[in-house]
């Protein structure tokens, strides 16, 4: 199983379409990240759902993984 971490702001939020086409592949765990405090979690899971992200875990923090797509990655925002 592959580990895709997506960042919420300026990624996920702003591409719902693209994160809900690698959750629907059975072989990645999708795995929403932000540097946002655990203080707004509840928020943060409500703007997802609102916006009709889908995901496996969401980690208030960075995280290991093995592809990271990020609006600030070196290079620009690549989808896998």
């Amino acid at each position: 199983m592959k580990v895709i971490a997506i960042d919420i702001d300026g990624t996920a939020l702003q591409h719902p379409d693209e994160v809900n086409r690698l959750y629907e592949d059975r072989d990645v765990l999708v795995v929403m990240y932000t540097a946002r405090s655990e203080a707004v979690r509840r928020r943060t899971e409500s703007e997802l759902a609102e916006a009709g992200v889908r995901y496996h875990a969401l980690v208030m923090g960075k995280l290991r993984a093995d592809v990271y797509v990020d609006d600030r990655n070196a290079g620009g925002l690549v989808w896998p």
